[in-house]
């Protein structure tokens, strides 16, 4: 028998798994003296219909980098986040795997190290600078 999928609490939780990490990231940008924007993104999904998340602009003495969420319905993930430089739209996906955020590239390789600090300003410079 198929279990019907609560989309209200998947919902809620993407939402809270969004805030989280851009806390997290806005703090650890914070922390490098990098200046933050935050605005409000609507996405709306099949299923799980529109919602808010926080977008995030952050400006690096290489160039500006967004943290842009793309949603929680993702083949292969349980969420999407991406990385990406502006103009250049160099990018990297940030995507929720078990209980946590993992990089992987475009084509979906897994980035070597896990989600931290110290990953996440390697990622955010390597971008910034190609």
């Amino acid at each position: 028998m198929v279990q019907k999928q609560d989309w209200d609490a998947k919902k809620a939780a993407w939402i809270g798994q969004v805030n989280e990490l851009c806390a997290e990231v806005k703090r650890w940008a914070e922390e490098e003296g990098w200046a933050v924007q935050e605005a409000g993104k609507e996405i709306v999904e099949d299923e799980i219909g529109p919602y808010e998340v926080p977008f995030l602009v952050i400006q690096t003495p290489q160039g500006q980098i967004h943290i842009d969420p793309v949603g929680c319905n993702i083949v292969g993930a349980k969420g999407r986040v991406d990385v990406l430089t502006w103009p250049a739209l160099n990018r990297m996906l940030l995507v929720r795997v078990g209980r946590g955020w993992e990089f992987q590239t475009d084509s979906r390789v897994r980035w070597p190290q896990p989600w931290g600090k110290e990953t996440f300003l390697e990622i955010v410079k390597a971008l910034a600078a190609a």
